[in-house]
C-alpha cells in the first residue's frame, strides 16, 4: 500500500508493533465495534478492555497511517485561544467542562504510559502562546484572566527561548509531548490479548436496526449492539449531516536537526502566519518539530509554497538546520470551535462517534475515549455536555459549505475512455484536470512516462478535485477526501476509490 508521505514518527517506530495476520471473512457479532483504529479508537478499546464486553475495532488501512501518525504530538489542554472564547461564547459552566475533559485526557495519557510503562518519549512540558505582535498581548492578557476564572495553572512571561521575536506568552503547567507511535503501537500491542483488531477493513456504510446495527465492511458485514465511529470525519451521512457541520484543515510539519540548544516547553502562536515549535527529545536525537502552512484543505493552487513557507522560516531562525522529514496533516474543524463527541444522532440508539477535534486531537482523543466509554456503559460525568453532537443544526453552517464547493459532477467524464493519441502534453510528475470533447479528465503522467486518468469527482459528494503538486494527490476541497493518482482512497470520508478512465492505445 502506497501513501504520499512518512512522518518521523514512521520511521521512529517501526518494529514495535507486533504483526498479526487477520485476512478474514468479517461477518461477526460484538457487543461493541469501535470503526477507526487510530488513538481514539485504541484508546475506548483499553477503557472497555475489562469491561466484560466482546470488543471490536476495525481500521481502513494500516494502524498508524491515519491522523495519529501525522501528528506534532502536543498533549495539552491548552488550544489557542479557546477559554476567554468558551466563557463569552457559550458560558463559564460550558468552558469548565472543555476544560475538566481535556484535563481528564491529560491524565489518562499519562496514566496510561505509566501503568504500562510505554516507551514513547514522552515528557512533561510546559505548553505556551506566544504574542508575534505588540497588539497580540491584549489577547494572551485576556486568555490569561480566562485561566484565573476556570483555575487553569498558568502564568505571563515576557521571554521566551524562541529564535524570532516574541512579545510574551502565556504558559500551562505539566502538559506533554511523546512520540504519538510508538504510543499507538504500544497500545494495539496491550489490546490484543482483549479485543479483535482488523486492518484493512474499510467500513461502508452503517445501518442501525431495533436491536442492533450492522456495519458493511469491505470483507462482510459486522453486526454490534453498539457502534463507535473514531475515524476522523464521519464516513456515512445518511444521519448528521455531518458534511454541513465540518470541514477539515491542513496544515504541513518538518522535522529538523538544529545547531542550536534544544529549548525547553512547547510553543505556538496566535494568529496567521501560525508557527507550531517545540523540540522532541529522545535517546536517538534531539530533533526540532516545526508546524504551519495552514489553510483549508483542497484551496491551495500549489502546496509546494506552504513546505516552502515553513523552510524559510526554519532556516532563517535556525542557521544550518537539517530537515530529516517533512509531512502534512488534515484536520476536521466545527464551525464552533468544539468536537463532536457522542451520540451520531439524536433518532439513533446506541450509535456514537468523535470527531471535529480541530488541531488539538491528542487530548481531545483521550478526552473523546472516556465520555464514549462512558456514554455506552451508562456512566454518568459532569464534563460532556458541551461536546453533543447534536448541538447545532446543520443549516447553520450550510452557508460555508456551499461556499466552499468550487463545482460538482456536471461535465466531467464518466466511465468513459480516452484516446492515448489525445492525450495533452503533461509533464513527468505533474498533474492536471484537462477538456476532453467538453468533459473533464484527471491526468497523470508519472515518471516512467505513464500516464493515469481519473474522473475528477470526489466519490463522496461528487465536489470537485484539485491535484496536490507537493504530494501527488488528488485531494477535495469540501470534506477533505484523497486519493492517489491511481484514484485509490488514501483519507476518507470517502469510501470508494474514483472512477478509473481507460485509457485507448
Amino acid at each position: 500500500m502506497e501513501y504520499p508521505r512518512k512522518s518521523y514518527w514512521h520511521y521512529t517506530a517501526e518494529g514495535i508493533k507486533i504483526p498479526i495476520d487477520k485476512e478474514v471473512d468479517l461477518n461477526k457479532k460484538f457487543d461493541i465495534l469501535i470503526i477507526g483504529a487510530g488513538i481514539t479508537g485504541l484508546t475506548t478499546a483499553y477503557l472497555l478492555k475489562d469491561s466484560g464486553l466482546k470488543v471490536g475495532v476495525i481500521e481502513a488501512t494500516e494502524i498508524g497511517y491515519g491522523v495519529t501518525g501525522y501528528t506534532t504530538a502536543k498533549i495539552t489542554i491548552q488550544h489557542d485561544l479557546i477559554y476567554d472564547y468558551l466563557i463569552n461564547s457559550f458560558s463559564f459552566e460550558e468552558a469548565q467542562q472543555y476544560k475538566k475533559a481535556n484535563e481528564e485526557g491529560v491524565n489518562l495519557i499519562k496514566k496510561i504510559i505509566e501503568e504500562n510503562n510505554i516507551q514513547c518519549d514522552f515528557k512533561e512540558q510546559d505548553a505556551f502562546l506566544y504574542a508575534a505582535s505588540e497588539y497580540e498581548v491584549r489577547d494572551l492578557e485576556r486568555e490569561l484572566k480566562a485561566y484565573e476564572k476556570l483555575n487553569i495553572d498558568g502564568y505571563y512571561t515576557e521571554t521566551t527561548p524562541l529564535p524570532n521575536k516574541t512579545y510574551g506568552a502565556i504558559g500551562i503547567r505539566n502538559q506533554g509531548q511523546f512520540n504519538p507511535l510508538k504510543y499507538l503501537y504500544s497500545l494495539y500491542n496491550i489490546l490484543q490479548n482483549h479485543c479483535e483488531i482488523y486492518e484493512n477493513a474499510r467500513a461502508l456504510n452503517i445501518e442501525p436496526h431495533n436491536d442492533h446495527i450492522d456495519v458493511e465492511t469491505e470483507r462482510g458485514t459486522i453486526h454490534a449492539d453498539k457502534v463507535i465511529t473514531t475515524s476522523h470525519y464521519p464516513f456515512d451521512d445518511s444521519f448528521g449531516l455531518y458534511f454541513l457541520r465540518l470541514y477539515q484543515d491542513k496544515s504541513y510539519v518538518i522535522a529538523a536537526r538544529t545547531k542550536e540548544e534544544p529549548f525547553e516547553g512547547m510553543y505556538i502562536n496566535i494568529n496567521d502566519p501560525i508557527y507550531s515549535m517545540r523540540y522532541q527529545f529522545s535517546d536517538r536525537e534531539n530533533l526540532l518539530i516545526l508546524a504551519g502552512g495552514n489553510h483549508r484543505s483542497g484551496e491551495k493552487d500549489d502546496e509546494n509554497e506552504s513546505y516552502e513557507e515553513l523552510e524559510k522560516f526554519l532556516y532563517e531562525n535556525f542557521e544550518g538546520a537539517e530537515i530529516v522529514a517533512k509531512w502534512s496533516t488534515q484536520d476536521c474543524m466545527t464551525y464552533d470551535k468544539i468536537p463532536y463527541i457522542g451520540r451520531y444522532s439524536s433518532s439513533i440508539e446506541n450509535l456514537y462517534l468523535a470527531t471535529g477535534f480541530k488541531k488539538w486531537g491528542m487530548s481531545h482523543s483521550a478526552a473523546a475515549a472516556l465520555i464514549l466509554r462512558n456514554k455506552v456503559l451508562g456512566i454518568k460525568d459532569d464534563y460532556s455536555e458541551i461536546f453533543i453532537p447534536s448541538r447545532f443544526t446543520p443549516l447553520q453552517s450550510s452557508k460555508e459549505f456551499f461556499s466552499s464547493v468550487k463545482s460538482i459532477a456536471g461535465g466531467f467524464l464518466n466511465r468513459l475512455s480516452i484516446a492515448y493519441d489525445e492525450l495533452p502534453d503533461v509533464d513527468i510528475g505533474e498533474g492536471k484536470i484537462i477538456d476532453y470533447r467538453g468533459k473533464k479528465v484527471g491526468v497523470y503522467r508519472n515518471e516512467n512516462g505513464d500516464y493515469f486518468c481519473i474522473n475528477p469527482v470526489c466519490a463522496h459528494l461528487k465536489c470537485a478535485l484539485s491535484f496536490n503538486e507537493a504530494e501527488k494527490t488528488w485531494d477535495c476541497p469540501c470534506h477533505g477526501s484523497r486519493y492517489d493518482i491511481k484514484g485509490n482512497i488514501l483519507e476518507g470520508p470517502a469510501v470508494h476509490p474514483l472512477d478509473r478512465i481507460k485509457i485507448k492505445k
